[in-house]
């Protein structure tokens, strides 16, 4: 964690009762990620699903969340972290596809390349502290494919040092998260669309 980091934001765990972010007393093993109540005026960078962005800048990456989960990873050892985007589910006239094989291996890839950039960065995989946040929205046949593509998350992360922080939203509207990738700092809103002046990030290549 960067020693300039504000006092206030160390004693605030990535542990909470609610999808606003309310906090929950700390327990032993917690993940220490910093969230802070108040969203700093800085450059926003719109990472749009089925995509990441990693860095150790200023910049704070932007999802906006809509039957879609956001990994955030921090390495508080190097200054570090990044955030990836992913759908659970394509969906056709607002209604879920069915999840396929296909679909959790491009997932999959996803999520290694995600890792994989994140270490061409300089962040230590034994350092990393993960924090995923799913929305899943009141829609027929949306429960399946978000817990499935949860759990498949979940297991790919679960090998690290520290635990896993998982929080899942269920409700109409979307999320809009927010981190701080040089601090680790996480905001969520619970008004979707809040990320309007974001900039796009730049497109993945192969």
């Amino acid at each position: 964690m960067p020693a300039n980091a504000p006092a206030n934001t160390l004693e605030r765990a990535a542990r909470f009762r609610d999808p606003l972010h309310n906090p929950a007393p700390r327990t032993p093993g917690m993940i220490a990620c910093m969230v802070s109540k108040v969203i700093p005026s800085t450059e926003e960078i719109l990472v749009q699903a089925d995509a990441f962005r990693v860095g150790r800048d200023g910049s704070l990456l932007v999802a906006d969340l809509t039957a879609a989960l956001a990994v955030c990873v921090y390495d508080d050892t190097q200054g570090v972290g990044g955030l990836l985007h992913l759908r659970y589910v394509a969906t056709s006239n607002d209604q879920p596809i069915d999840l396929t094989d296909n679909t959790l291996s491009s997932d999959l890839l996803l999520m290694d390349r995600f890792c994989k950039e994140l270490r061409m960065v300089g962040a230590r995989k034994q350092s990393w502290r993960v924090s995923i946040f799913g929305h899943t929205p009141d829609k027929v046949g949306m429960d399946a494919p978000a817990a499935t593509v949860l759990d498949l998350v979940k297991a790919y992360f679960a090998d690290g040092r520290l635990p896993v922080e998982c929080k899942e939203n269920r409700r109409a509207l979307g999320l809009t998260v927010r981190m701080d990738p040089r601090e680790g700092r996480i905001w969520v809103n619970g008004t979707p669309g809040t990320a309007a002046g974001a900039r796009f990030a730049a497109p993945l290549t192969a």
